[in-house]
């Protein structure tokens, strides 16, 4: 995980992973038994 992020209006927590694809993080995932509510891919823009 690179950085972790609280929605508070949705009380939720939002985890950044990098990883060469989707895949990747479900298997992840699978692997600790944790099932993700879901799993998104966004862009990151540096400043």
């Amino acid at each position: 995980m690179n950085t972790a992020y609280i929605d508070p209006a949705a009380n939720q927590a939002i985890c950044c992973w990098e990883a060469p694809d989707r895949k990747s993080v479900e298997e992840l995932f699978d692997k600790a038994n944790v099932k993700p509510e879901t799993i998104r891919e966004v862009v990151e823009y540096a400043t």
